[in-house]
């Protein structure tokens, strides 16, 4: 071999050592994919809420969290409140709070009367017809006026054994209690509507009374109606104001004949 060849293979090794060094012959190892942000979407309230109060849709705010963020406060999925009309506050829920649904009753669930139900006041179950419902629906958490028709002559209470009104002489209508709250509502029934109110110990004695002399009616109250306009009253003289009738005086009483 001629020292023109052997001096070039020698070169040639030369170089070829100091690409090695250098790293060239190496694989490139392929560039780290970059996982992308876990975002979590989760629920708050607009302000406090305490156990027993209402949940309306508008008190539901929706906010994102990072995944490191979400786990440190147990979260490892998307929260969605599926809002239902009178699910109430399980506990009391400060607004700072991830809430879930759990958090929450809805009517039917077990405990749900008792904790819609105000201290000192019971749970009521008043059964009436939709006829004898006056005014717009109402929801669970509305307030209703309870009035009552009764007769001077005649038993129309749910005790009668008549199932009509045998003289319109001496009927009235008059307020038996105001601002009444509706606990829970049965939709289920097509002729009735069975609600649970809420009462004091003295307005159920009076709703026993009631039910046993005259005929029960609800209507909505309204929050715009003026105080000195909120009583109801009227007898069969305010519709037949031509019914001719006697009056006779009883010691300090007048009654109608």
């Amino acid at each position: 071999m001629s020292q023109r060849v052997f001096f070039l293979i020698s070169i040639l090794l030369v170089f070829i050592g100091v690409l090695g060094l250098s790293g060239f012959f190496k694989s490139k190892t392929p560039s780290a994919v970059i996982a992308p942000n876990v975002i979590y979407k989760v629920a708050q309230l607009n302000s406090d809420i305490r156990k027993g109060e209402i949940l309306e849709r508008p008190d539901i705010r929706y906010i994102k969290l990072t995944e490191e963020d979400a786990l440190k406060n147990g979260i490892s999925n998307n929260i969605q409140i599926n809002h239902i009309s009178g699910m109430v506050a399980k506990r009391n829920i400060n607004a700072s709070e991830f809430i879930r649904s759990n958090d929450f009753l809805m009517p039917g669930d077990p405990g749900y009367l008792d904790a819609v139900t105000g201290e000192g006041m019971t749970p009521y179950p008043l059964n009436i017809l939709r006829s004898d419902y006056i005014g717009l629906g109402i929801s669970v958490g509305d307030f209703v006026d309870i009035i009552i028709l009764t007769s001077d002559e005649q038993n129309i209470g749910e005790t009668s054994n008549s199932k009509y009104i045998s003289s319109f002489r001496s009927l009235a209508v008059s307020p038996l209690i105001k601002n009444v709250k509706v606990l829970a509502i049965d939709e289920n029934d097509d002729d009735f509507l069975p609600l649970t109110i809420e009462l004091s110990r003295q307005q159920i004695a009076k709703m026993v009374i009631a039910r046993r002399i005259g005929i029960i009616e609800v209507i909505k109250s309204s929050i715009k109606v003026q105080s000195h306009n909120m009583d109801i009253n009227a007898n069969t003289h305010d519709v037949l104001p031509n019914f001719k009738s006697v009056v006779e005086i009883r010691g300090q009483t007048r009654a109608l004949n």
